[in-house]
């Protein structure tokens, strides 16, 4: 096992084990440290709204193994039809024999949510004729507000491990625990790990955190695993009503019902 560092020096010959050894390198270098990652996004790719049109940040996204790089803003124009748009991204790829493999992402909005092999989801929305659509929360419930607002909720986020919450959610959760004076230091203490890691929070840490959380207040949470062992749809949501409550606990109120129900929405009026 070797490692060539390519030294590119004045009136030496730049030669093919050169280029090589920069591919192998930046490539290898990416792959390995999100290898324990499951396909998602892995940084940036922040839905934001820009006039008429959703804006992509820069950021980078895992799928089948591969991580896709986007270093310039994607665009997607909207416009208000009353019911659900999903903006999502199709990755795939074109093999030139012999020569590259050129891979790409390509965003555009649908009315499904259900998503292909080759999707995922940034964000969701539902726009009403003559209302504006917003990126700004008024309070944490208000991320599933489900009119007019940019839900980011349901994102398709690689943590370590596999799928996970948004940076989005849990940042806006923490710097909500941090102004409250009834966070205990449990909360605090998770508070700080979210806004301190540079990456989402992975799906066990978070379980965790809620089960235990709402079991102090004397609340249960059934987690996110379906009795029939499959894959659960409503696992992003599960984990955000999880924090939900606990939030409310902190603030004194009520603690709602062992499961939230996704038909309670609220209509803001600006």
């Amino acid at each position: 096992m070797q490692n060539i560092y390519p030294l590119f020096e004045r009136n030496r010959i730049l030669k093919k084990e050169h280029l090589w050894s920069l591919r192998d390198y930046s490539f290898a270098h990416l792959q390995m440290e999100y290898r324990s990652f499951g396909d998602g996004i892995l940084d940036g790719c922040e839905p934001m709204v820009r006039g008429e049109e959703l804006v992509i940040g820069e950021g980078m996204v895992k799928h089948g193994g591969f991580i896709y790089l986007v270093t310039e803003e994607l665009t997607v124009p909207y416009e208000p039809t009353g019911e659900l748009a999903v903006l999502k991204l199709r990755m795939g790829e074109d093999r030139q024999p012999g020569d590259f493999i050129r891979y790409h992402l390509e965003p555009f909005l649908d009315g499904d949510t259900e998503k292909k092999e080759d999707e995922l989801e940034l964000c969701r929305f539902k726009l009403r004729h003559g209302s504006r659509l917003r990126d700004r929360y008024k309070d944490f419930d208000d991320m599933v507000t489900e009119y007019d607002t940019v839900d980011v909720t349901e994102a398709d986020w690689g943590g370590p491990g596999g799928r996970t919450l948004p940076p989005a959610v849990t940042g806006y959760f923490a710097r909500l625990v941090l102004e409250e004076d009834g966070s205990s230091p449990e909360d605090i203490s998770f508070a700080y790990l979210c806004l301190g890691l540079q990456r989402a929070v992975p799906e066990r840490v978070l379980e965790h955190y809620i089960r235990n959380r709402l079991a102090g207040m004397g609340a249960v949470w059934s987690g996110t695993e379906p009795e029939d062992g499959g894959a659960d749809p409503r696992r992003n949501r599960r984990l955000f009503d999880g924090l939900a409550r606990i939030l409310d606990g902190i603030r004194g109120h009520r603690i709602r019902g062992q499961e939230r129900k996704g038909d309670r929405h609220r209509i803001w009026i600006d």
